[in-house]
């Protein structure tokens, strides 16, 4: 692992470079991808330092951006790209950015664990828009030259979740559909019937998967984590009481993985 200010870089087999952001409460990762003739980069971070020193420390070939999704921390440095991919039913949020209103709440100083190494005004801080050059509609395969990444939509913590698979290596990198921590279905635009089959088909993968790179918290993961999410969701689709219900939320502790609904999701 190398640090710098406000990254941590992991090099993993196969020639993927783990990009995390430890320093904020959200613990987001973006991951490089590098082929011979193309990089790919799975998602561009909270874009509070800029990500893309990091990415031409490494990419010896022009670089891709795909989102996993358009959650703000996951394209908060798409602008600073040429060409960036998304799936077709996020590609005009990528495209309008995220202004300082929407995500206000998480720059706030008890979200920060140390300063940023750069001037920062949480007041005006906004995402710009970047523009968006193919919007995706999964089952499409990306070809950096001597490796393939298939794109399956995953959607259910989004309408337009994506994650990446290479069959070569077993790879699988999750995006937000799959980590070890809580799932988040109280969003607006989630979908907890979508995400409950989303979870299945991701476990019916399990068997391919070599390691799990997902965009929060602790990774890689073993396979095995594709699994235990959807056994976790059928025990709570099954009826299992919720572990602690609050401020609107219901929180469901099932060992690795949780969920975060709505209170009262089941009646809606």
């Amino acid at each position: 692992m190398q640090a710098t200010d406000w990254f941590e870089v992991h090099e993993y087999p196969d020639n993927i470079i783990g990009i995390r952001e430890p320093w904020h409460t959200v613990d987001v990762w973006s991951y490089l991808v590098l082929g011979r003739d193309l990089a790919l980069l799975f998602d561009t971070g909270n874009g509070f330092v800029d990500i893309r020193g990091v990415v031409d420390a490494y990419a010896r070939s022009p670089v891709l951006v795909v989102n996993s999704h358009a959650h703000w921390d996951h394209i908060g440095d798409d602008w600073r790209f040429e060409r960036v991919w998304v799936h077709a039913a996020e590609a005009a949020d990528v495209e309008a950015g995220v202004s300082n209103a929407r995500f206000r709440h998480w720059l706030a100083p008890t979200h920060f664990r140390r300063p940023l190494p750069v001037p920062f005004d949480p007041d005006a801080y906004a995402i710009p828009g970047a523009q968006v050059e193919r919007r995706l509609q999964g089952g499409e395969r990306i070809e950096l030259g001597d490796r393939t990444l298939e794109v399956l939509h995953t959607p259910g913590h989004s309408p337009g979740g994506i994650v990446l698979f290479e069959a070569h290596s077993g790879a699988l990198l999750s995006g937000d559909a799959v980590y070890a921590g809580d799932l988040l279905v109280q969003l607006q635009g989630t979908d907890p019937a979508t995400y409950r089959k989303t979870l299945a088909e991701l476990a019916s993968l399990a068997s391919s998967v070599s390691a799990v790179y997902p965009s929060h918290y602790d990774g890689p993961l073993d396979a095995g984590i594709l699994r235990e999410a959807d056994e976790a969701a059928e025990r709570v689709w099954a009826g299992a009481a919720p572990s602690t219900v609050a401020d609107g939320l219901e929180h469901y502790a099932c060992g690795r993985v949780g969920f975060v609904f709505a209170e009262g999701w089941r009646d809606r």
